[in-house]
């Protein structure tokens, strides 16, 4: 699996990266409530994510009309200060078939998928999914 994305500051960037780490990808929106109570969790719980080896990388899903500010301002609501890739025509989406948001998957060093987060996981299975991926 490999995906190509603009970062928020318009870099290309390739996920996962070739530092052959569990990756875990957080594919969100800023209209999107459930992400609104799901990622903020997330990021304050990344150090934990680290600490099993594993880096988070969050994807805003946008809509046409909706800006890269609009969404840097929308983390920034909700207490989210870090960068972000942009999916902006759903291509990463149709290409991991996710169908609903928030969606969180997860790789291994190697780049395979190794899990797919139900739409309602916790953060602690995705924590508990970074350690079966290892």
């Amino acid at each position: 699996m490999s995906l190509s994305l603009p970062s928020d500051s318009g870099e290309l960037a390739i996920e996962p990266s070739a530092d052959h780490r569990v990756t875990i990808l957080d594919f969100w929106a800023p209209t999107c409530e459930p992400c609104r109570k799901k990622l903020p969790e997330l990021v304050a719980r990344e150090s934990e994510a680290v600490g099993k080896g594993a880096r988070l990388v969050l994807v805003a899903v946008l809509a046409d009309d909706e800006s890269t500010e609009f969404a840097r301002t929308t983390l920034t609501a909700w207490g989210v200060h870090r960068p972000f890739l942009v999916d902006r025509s759903d291509s990463s989406r149709r290409q991991l078939r996710v169908t609903a948001l928030p969606a969180t998957l997860i790789t291994d060093g190697s780049g395979k998928l190794t899990w797919v987060a139900p739409p309602d996981a916790s953060v602690s299975a995705i924590l508990s999914a970074v350690d079966a991926a290892r």
